[in-house]
This record gives structure tokens, sequence and C-alpha cells, in this order.
């Protein structure tokens, strides 16, 4: 049985450190996930953090199984990579690029530019935005992954699969931090055996085009539970609405 984390649905708006996440359809082929995080750390710290994935990335979402191979560059043009190491079936190492840097502002905001996992074999783009900002208590930690393009998954069952995994590497940056004392701690939930979709047109050309991925052994395991039925989600609280800058995408 596979456990997931995932910021608690339930928190008081009053409380001065919320979590937020969100998870919105945009067209027919398009959609973005945003979660935020209070952690009990200054900027600068959280930075040197987030440049060592491998302390905090969850290796089962990679395509080596172990996030001792994940590196990232934080630089304009740098790569979030992957080494594939030699094996008994792979005779010569191999790499993965996942994301390439397109802009860096330590302390305050990284952006990249990647299609994560399965997407990685679509016509598709994503920009995941992640941000710095301090707040009363901490620093609220923002991770927002926009996707859009053409790609063979429907998006009704890709966006809730991505959704996870995004929410799952930023909690695990924050478990790594340390949340504020007000912040709430994720809730850990048991997930079902990944099921297979009903046979409708769409939900079967997902099915082959994850299934094509796996005999490839591209990243079949990047995002375990895209062929599972999607939760019942709660309502989430409302993202803020109060004018945004560039980078404070909240």
């Amino acid at each position: 049985m596979r456990s997931i984390v995932i910021s608690a649905a339930t928190v008081l708006a009053a409380l001065a450190t919320p979590a937020h996440a969100a998870l919105e359809k945009i067209g027919d082929d398009g959609f973005v996930t945003r979660h935020t995080e209070v952690v009990d750390a200054e900027p600068m710290a959280i930075w040197a953090e987030l440049v060592e994935p491998a302390g905090w990335w969850n290796g089962a979402h990679s395509f080596s199984g172990d996030a001792e191979n994940l590196t990232l560059d934080p630089r304009a043009g740098g790569c979030f990579c992957e080494m594939l190491p030699a094996g008994d079936s792979r005779p010569e190492p191999g790499s993965v690029r996942h994301m390439e840097v397109l802009f860096v502002d330590p302390g305050t905001a990284m952006r990249l530019s990647g299609a994560l996992g399965p997407l990685q074999s679509e016509a598709v783009n994503g920009v995941l935005t992640i941000t710095m900002k301090q707040v009363d208590g901490g620093t609220r930690v923002l991770f927002e992954y926009v996707v859009g393009g053409t790609m063979r998954f429907p998006v009704d069952q890709i966006g809730p699969a991505v959704d996870r995994v995004i929410g799952e590497q930023l909690s695990r940056l924050a478990d790594k931090i340390g949340r504020t004392a007000d912040s709430p701690a994720p809730e850990v939930i048991d997930l079902p055996p990944s099921a297979a979709a009903e046979a409708e047109a769409e939900e079967v050309a997902m099915e082959e085009a994850a299934a094509a991925v796996e005999e490839e052994g591209f990243g079949a395991d990047f995002l375990s539970d895209l062929d599972a039925e999607p939760e019942a989600r709660e309502e989430l609280s409302p993202v803020g609405n109060e004018e945004l800058d560039e980078f404070d995408t909240r």
C-alpha cells in the first residue's frame, strides 16, 4: 500500500500560516497545480536545501528510483538532471534532463521548464515556479506547476496525479526544513493499489501511452498513481486574490 503526503484540507482560515493547495484545469489540454507551505527558516537557508534535491525529493518519483542520483544546477540554463548508473541492465551510465532552469534569484525565486515523468513523452510544456517570501512567523514557499499542450493523457486523470506528486515534494522539503509552530502538519493517507481505468476511448489511450513508457523503461514509476481512480477531493482553501507580482503567484 503506497502512502502520499498532502497538505491538510481542513485548515482554519484564521490561522496565520496555512498550507494551501489548488488544482485547476485550463482548457482541454492543460492544468495548473499550486502548493504552499510556511517553514521556520530564512529564505537563504531554504534555498540551500532547495538546490540539493537529493536531500528531499522522493526517489520513488525518479527514473533510477534513487534521489541520490538527482542534481540541480541553480543558474540560467542549468539542469535539474538525474544520473542513471550503469548496472546489469545498463552497460553504460545514462542521464535524464527533467527540467531546465530559466530564472534564478537566490533566496527569492527559481523558475524551471520541463515536462516531468510520463509527460516527457508528450508534446507539452511545463513551467515550475518556486518562490520564497517572508511572512509573519516564517517564510512561505510556493510550488506552482503549469502544464499545457497536446497529450495522450486525459487531463482529469493526469492532473490529479501530477498534483499529488508536486504537493508531496514540497511537503518533504518543508519536513526537512521544519514547519512553523502554527503550520499544520501534513496528513498521511493511504492510497489504494492502482486500478485499471474504465475502458472508455480516452482512458484506453492513456493506458496505452503509459504502457509504452513503462515498456521502454522511461520513468514508469515517476507518477505511479497515474492509472488510479482519482480520490474524492475536498474543497481546498482558496488562493488569495491580492495583487501579485511576477513571482508571487499564489
